[in-house]
């Protein structure tokens, strides 16, 4: 199986990739790829960071369920969601 890399800067940076860790280019790709994928899948949704932010406020969310959210909640769950610190 062949994956051909076109892009010259692509290039230079798997071989980096590869003289830095001391392996073939196709193990620095491979390293590289499963690295992405762990970090892709591992992602937080915003729906979960929500869930997760308002747990521990004390709200469930539940199917049905109406309870209104604390300011608090409010502005820590807005500014987790766009990754702001405060």
């Amino acid at each position: 199986m062949t994956v051909t890399i076109r892009k010259q800067s692509v290039d230079r940076l798997a071989r980096r990739l590869a003289t830095l860790r001391g392996v073939t280019i196709t193990n620095a790709v491979e390293g590289a790829l499963e690295a992405a994928f762990l970090a892709e899948t591992r992602r937080k949704s915003p729906s979960e960071i929500a869930r997760e932010i308002l747990a521990e406020r004390g709200v469930v969310l539940a199917p049905g369920a109406r309870k209104p959210v604390t300011q608090s909640a409010y502005h820590d769950l807005d500014h987790d969601l766009i990754g702001e610190d405060d």
